[in-house]
């Protein structure tokens, strides 16, 4: 039977990624930053993207690739930073090898309903304020009634 061969997914919708760029936009002018910003869905594909007008241009990739990061490992740019600062070989080996890795805070997985359906990324400020500023838009999810 084809019920076998398929299981139903859940992925951000465009309408949630671009309501998760535009907070993290504001939030990220509350704080005086020019940042990129990017949601990408599970597969780490480029769903909505925003850019403060005075972002550094290297900003569009790095943002782009934290939530890549975010999504596709599942696991918090920030928390990958913490694991290569504690394991020697994963930092100087497979760590530096790996495309679009990225190793330090901005990126974060965005889980609803206990799946990550996606990842969100920004770039521009210190990593810590890039972090604040993705989790500020992750909570505005949460104040909507997703988990």
């Amino acid at each position: 039977m084809a019920d076998d061969l398929t299981r139903p997914k859940a992925v951000i919708t465009r309408a949630a990624a671009r309501r998760l760029v535009d907070t993290a936009l504001d939030h990220a002018r509350e704080l005086g930053k020019h940042v990129s910003i990017a949601v990408v869905d599970d597969g780490g594909f480029l769903i909505a993207f925003g850019r403060d007008d005075e972002a550094n241009p290297s900003s569009v990739q790095i943002a782009i690739d934290k939530a890549y990061t975010a999504a596709v490992t599942r696991i918090a740019t920030h928390q990958w930073q913490k694991t290569v600062e504690e394991d020697l070989p994963l930092r100087y080996g497979a760590a530096v090898g790996v495309e679009r890795l990225i190793t330090f805070g901005g990126g974060q997985p965005i889980v609803i309903g206990g799946t990550v359906v996606g990842g969100i990324g920004s770039s521009g400020a210190h990593w810590t304020g890039d972090t604040e500023i993705t989790s500020a838009a992750l909570r505005s999810l949460e104040a909507e009634g997703t988990e």
